[in-house]
């Protein structure tokens, strides 16, 4: 499969059986973080989970195959479906810089994606987490969006 057809599976909600399990998870994710969506493992019951965490936001440098191929509209369409918010732009020295706002789960099935999505396909050349950090959080946000 190429790129665009990728890509037009992904907005389109097709795609292969781990595509759907991709946007399955993202959607539990974004349930818990919202309070609500019964169990994340099936069998296990609301009251066995351990609580949220705290928000918080890290921003991410990427590095690799990032620029070009998709990389901050795939983000983008993680993010908001797992509920974090922050931006992502490219950098001009080949770098993606992504800021990621959210429940540590929130954040965790982004990165995931992105990694199910670049990392783990033959057609795409791979990305690596250049550098990662913790900052304050960001009040009133409420979307994830990419910066030109």
């Amino acid at each position: 499969m190429g790129l665009l057809s990728f890509l037009r599976e992904l907005v389109d909600g097709g795609g292969t059986a781990e595509d759907k399990m991709v946007r399955a998870e993202l959607e539990q994710v974004r349930a818990l973080a919202e309070g609500g969506g019964g169990s994340m493992v099936e069998g296990v019951q609301e009251g066995d989970r351990a609580p949220l965490g705290p928000k918080l936001r890290r921003r991410y440098r990427f590095s690799g195959m990032v620029q070009g191929v998709g990389f901050r509209f795939t983000i983008t369409n993680l993010a908001n479906a797992a509920g974090a918010t922050g931006w992502v732009r490219n950098e001009h020295d080949g770098t993606v810089t992504a800021e990621i706002q959210g429940i540590v789960e929130q954040i965790d099935a982004v990165i995931a994606g992105l990694d199910r999505y670049y990392n783990r396909r033959t057609f795409m050349g791979g990305f690596t987490i250049a550098d990662v950090r913790d900052l304050p959080l960001v009040a009133d946000e409420l979307e994830f969006s990419p910066r030109y």
